[in-house]
């Protein structure tokens, strides 16, 4: 049975704070006849961000509240004055959570402290007294502030862990674990003790060495048997597995269990588990006796693995085994080390040429609509460009200023441009957002009565 407590997947949807409006505003004093605008920039959204954190490992604080907003940004105010950005909201994550959208991994929070922003806040719009010009000197407009995203995410949890433990139910992995590291995991004579993932970590010569003990696999685990393959997600990061082994069962079938569920899964799972380094070893020596003792070592060395022989109860052998983990992890990190300098040199050596692509294209779609002033059919030419429709939410279309003023920026917009090759004629309707417009030779004005 899982553990209620463990979660290892949600999906949230985190949204960034929107922009404040800018202001419209003029200074009004006394022996001031004319003054000028004055109205103050709106504040910035404030930014979704996911931070890793050691100190948790579970998901569980999403599993209730699904949706996740950061603070708006405050409106612009007179006499300049500008309003406050929203404040960021920081949501903690265990290290080791990774990050999709739309079933594309956009961040991978690895190592303690990491942040990614998920949610980007909106800009703040800007004040009226932004937009004066020597023929607009009194501009009775202004911006409004950007929508902050909005995002649909998907968080995994995939702990990261420089040995993963691994072994058939009651072999010991809980009990090594708390003998080696600061760990307690529940520990009890019957199988399936261990319920969900334990992290531990072990100091070797100053250095720290963090070990995870996962659920019993059993035989079958790839038909959905036992709790094992549910989690075994979380060896994919570590460096190295330690198999561990009950020297007092039938330790040949076990460790022949252990290699073929491990290769059934990466198979289903498209990863290559077989490939990781592997340490053998065989546990429970104190209420073994040295014959047995002899025959695993023959066995296994007729295998080419050379195992080492432990007994967590008593502690025997125990430093043997960690300074085998801490030579292993130093020498696959120099191996590391090697291949990411060779990487690194061939991409010195092998300058690629980049192309630009457009990401954000118009698109023009030709519909009909019926018009219930003139009672018939009207053809509209629905405009998608990401960067028209940005300019047209910045500003309120009801008023006459700020219409003009648009105008002036979009005369030669490739939307509009696009639209002329598509075919539209004066007097026609264009759609963008949800706003319908009658095209004019050099404008476009909103339709009041169809909006």
């Amino acid at each position: 049975m899982r553990d209620i407590n463990f979660i290892d997947e949600v999906e949230i949807v985190v949204k960034g704070g929107d922009g404040g409006d800018g202001c419209i505003s003029f200074r009004r004093e006394k022996y001031v006849p004319k003054g000028g605008p004055n109205g103050g920039d709106g504040g910035n959204g404030g930014n979704v961000i996911l931070k890793a954190s050691k100190d948790l490992n579970t998901l569980i604080d999403f599993r209730y509240q699904k949706y996740y907003k950061a603070q708006d940004g405050e409106h612009g105010k007179g006499k300049g004055a500008n309003g406050k950005d929203g404040k960021d909201l920081v949501l903690l994550v265990p290290v080791g959570t990774l990050v999709y959208e739309n079933g594309e991994l956009v961040a991978d929070l690895d190592y303690d402290g990491k942040e990614v922003v998920v949610a980007k806040g909106g800009k703040g719009g800007r004040g009226n007294s932004h937009f004066v010009t020597p023929v607009y000197r009194a501009p009775k407009f202004a911006e409004k502030g950007q929508k902050g995203e909005e995002k649909k995410l998907k968080l995994e949890l995939k702990l990261i862990a420089d040995v993963g433990i691994i072994g058939l139910p009651n072999a010991g992995k809980s009990t090594l674990l708390s003998v080696i590291s600061n760990a307690k995991p529940k520990i009890a004579d019957y199988p399936f003790t261990t319920i969900v993932p334990n992290l531990g970590v072990a100091k070797v010569d100053y250095k720290s060495i963090v070990f995870i003990d996962l659920p019993g696999i059993i035989q079958g685990a790839h038909e959905g048997k036992g709790l094992g393959l549910f989690f075994l997600k979380h060896f994919q990061r570590a460096k190295i597995f330690l198999h561990l082994i009950d020297i007092t069962s039938d330790y040949k079938k076990n460790y022949k269990i252990i290699r073929k569920e491990l290769e059934i899964y990466s198979k289903e799972n498209g990863i290559d588990l077989l490939s990781k380094p592997e340490l053998v070893v065989l546990n429970k020596i104190d209420i073994s006796n040295l014959e047995d003792i002899k025959k695993a070592k023959k066995y296994f060395k007729s295998k080419k693995i050379d195992p080492i022989f432990i007994s967590a109860y008593t502690k025997r052998n125990i430093n043997e085994l960690l300074f085998k983990v801490k030579d292993l992890l130093e020498k696959l990190e120099k191996d590391n080390n090697i291949n990411n300098q060779m990487i690194k040199l061939e991409k010195q050596n092998n300058i690629m040429d980049y192309k630009v692509i457009s990401l954000n294209p118009t698109l023009i779609e030709v519909q009909s609509i019926y018009d219930k002033y003139l009672k018939s059919n009207r053809r509209v030419f629905v405009i998608y460009d990401k960067d028209l429709e940005n300019i047209i939410s910045r500003f309120d279309m009801d008023n006459i200023y700020a219409v003009k003023y648009v105008n002036k920026i979009i005369k030669n917009h490739r939307a509009i441009k696009a639209a002329k090759l598509k075919g539209i004629k004066l007097g026609e309707l264009l759609k963008i957002l949800d706003k319908y417009f009658v095209y004019q030779e050099d404008s476009i004005l909103p339709v009041d009565y169809l909006n």
